[in-house]
């Protein structure tokens, strides 16, 4: 940045980056109320209620953009043609057509643009990216993805969570942080089929839970499972502990399993341990195996099992470091929009009867 400090525009979710390099220097919402509360304890950032005024900022270098999915494109274009670095939420767009938009902007404009998927620049995935390529349990074969979370009601948020003309549909609402780590870890996918059950949840304009199956070029398989339909809340919401044991038993768990030649690794994100297993002959002679633990690796950081691959403030960070650096952007936009074409083509394959849908990646 040539001793020039980088300056930061936010929106949506509240942010203020500070460092020697950068400072956020403007946020934007459309809430008065809360803008005129956040100026109260921040004098020194500038409010806006429009997103276009806070573009033409004196020196404004790049934004974050927090906002719900149906603004993304609006915004990311906008800005990127405003000559502005982007950090955006997930994901780009809603569909195809914005994604394609968003990636158009970014060439006109050359500034760079890095969607937050936080799960890959992570303690997670660099472990387990530097175990795989060690080769110690051979190669890898499959991956598991399961994830029971609790609903999105008709309320806050939830109401343009559940609807796919606003959200994009469950993978872009969700998975796609699955997906994307998929890609990161294994490459690139071949196809992929999705299967539903019937609808429990009413105010779900899509399904509320799904099971995809991938195929990567490289041979491996991959599973993700994502159900809304069994992690409870309590009746009073006072009650709610953020532990491993309640959380347990509110029927909440996100947990990954990579099945190698060798062994086994499971990365259970609730506690951030890595369990790994080694396959031994047994009984000695007979060519059967069994499956024997070899160790745990506990990642846990002062208690908060989040950091091990949930930290978006990680992601963010390097986003500014690497603005300032002029390093070039974590993930390319192309790699960017491959992982959005894989979430696609799942969205398409529980759409048209559990077909499997080839993914078509631009040329």
């Amino acid at each position: 940045m040539s001793g020039k400090k980088l300056l930061i525009g936010a929106v949506g979710w509240f942010s203020k980056d500070m460092g020697p390099d950068h400072a956020t220097v403007a946020f934007c919402d459309i809430n008065k109320e809360k803008l005129d509360k956040l100026a109260l304890s921040h004098p020194d950032l500038t409010m806006y209620t429009d997103f276009n005024e806070m573009l033409r900022h004196p020196g404004l270098d790049a934004v974050i953009i927090s906002t719900p999915n149906f603004v993304h494109a609006e915004q990311a274009i906008a800005a990127l043609d405003a000559g502005k670095h982007v950090f955006l939420e997930k994901p780009m767009g809603i569909n195809r057509a914005e994604c394609d938009a968003i990636i158009a902007a970014q060439k006109r404009s050359g500034k760079y643009l890095t969607v937050d998927f936080e799960m890959r620049h992570s303690p997670f995935a660099y472990r387990m990216q530097n175990f795989i390529k060690s080769g110690e349990y051979g190669k890898l074969l499959r991956m598991e993805f399961i994830h029971r979370r609790g609903a999105w009601l008709e309320e806050g948020n939830g109401m343009w969570r559940t609807r796919p003309e606003r959200s994009g549909g469950l993978y872009f609402m969700e998975p796609i942080h699955e997906v994307d780590i998929f890609r990161f870890l294994a490459g690139e996918v071949k196809w992929v089929q999705s299967t539903v059950g019937p609808n429990a949840l009413p105010q779900y304009r899509f399904q509320d839970n799904v099971c995809s199956h991938f195929a990567f070029e490289s041979g491996a398989m991959g599973m993700i499972y994502t159900t809304h339909t069994h992690s409870a809340i309590p009746r009073n919401a006072r009650n709610f502990q953020n532990t491993e044991a309640y959380m347990r038993s509110m029927g909440h768990n996100m947990d990954m399993i990579f099945t190698f030649e060798r062994g086994s690794v499971g990365a259970d994100f609730i506690t951030a341990k890595f369990m790994f297993n080694k396959y031994e002959e047994w009984p000695a002679g007979s060519g059967g195996f069994r499956v024997l633990q070899d160790r745990i690796e506990d990642f846990t950081r002062g208690g908060d099992s989040g950091s091990f691959f949930h930290d978006i403030s990680l992601m963010r960070n390097e986003f500014i470091r690497r603005c300032v650096a002029q390093c070039g952007p974590l993930q390319s936009p192309d790699d960017i929009l491959r992982t959005h074409l894989v979430c696609l083509a799942a969205e398409q394959s529980a759409q048209e009867d559990f077909r499997r849908v080839t993914v078509e990646y631009p040329c």
